[in-house]
């Protein structure tokens, strides 16, 4: 026989109708970005070292784990390929750049990073599921409380966190200070920085030894993420929550 389901008592309808009422919403909504321009040092900041050199025994650029540290005369070989280094880059040629794109990949984001010489001529550096670049920055930068909630990653990454057990969902006139802080502050992040996403904020109350209760998320742009100013202010403003 097919399995019956569970039908929501009265009283748990009443709840989720009262939560659904009291989830608040800071949102902003435009053209989800996938190319940002980073500086020479991101590429440290994400555990990697520019080099130029011989590629295959052509002139190149390329990248290297930082931790290998690889100097001017070195030639190994990855992936069948060889490789000569030259030179240690520590500043950009004139008019070149360095991009990153993220985009979906077998259902996963994925970060392409290139390096774009003067001329136009680009080559890819580098490419990594987002969700692994991102958690190892925010290992890097020490940002705690991205890693612990860090949910998922694609075009947009989502961080949920979460603190006690769900009960009545307090009315906005009846947020502490705390609380109502965090929405003003994800509503100005997201409407001067990121300009796309949205943080969702309910709020149970306190439980028996005075500690809050409540659930949120945030849902931000990917590439933003890796800008640290952007990742610091997320950090922070969950921190604050505990």
């Amino acid at each position: 026989m097919p399995r019956q389901k569970r039908k929501l008592s009265a009283q748990e309808l009443q709840r989720q109708h009262q939560r659904a009422l009291n989830t608040f919403v800071r949102e902003a909504w435009g053209e989800i970005p996938a190319e940002m321009e980073v500086k020479l040092r991101s590429l440290k900041a994400w555990g990697f070292d520019l080099l130029s050199g011989l590629r295959g025994g052509h002139a190149a650029v390329f990248v290297a784990p930082s931790e290998d540290r690889r100097a001017a005369g070195d030639v190994y070989e990855t992936q069948g390929e060889t490789f000569e280094v030259r030179e240690v880059l520590r500043s950009l040629p004139k008019g070149a750049r360095l991009l990153i794109r993220v985009g979906l990949e077998e259902r996963r984001g994925v970060i392409r990073a290139y390096y774009r010489a003067a001329h136009g001529e680009e080559t890819l550096l580098f490419s990594l599921p987002a969700a692994e670049l991102l958690l190892a920055f925010f290992k890097k930068r020490g940002l705690g409380k991205l890693l612990e909630a860090f949910h998922s990653s694609g075009l947009t990454t989502e961080f949920i966190q979460k603190r006690g057990e769900q009960g009545r969902a307090y009315a906005f006139d009846d947020l502490p200070h705390t609380m109502r802080r965090a929405l003003r502050e994800a509503g100005d992040l997201l409407r001067k920085r990121t300009r796309v996403g949205r943080f969702t904020l309910v709020y149970f109350g306190k439980n028996k030894d005075g500690d809050d209760r409540y659930i949120v998320t945030w849902l931000l742009p990917t590439i933003y993420l890796f800008d640290v100013d952007v990742a610091e202010r997320v950090d922070k403003l969950l921190a604050a929550l505990d």
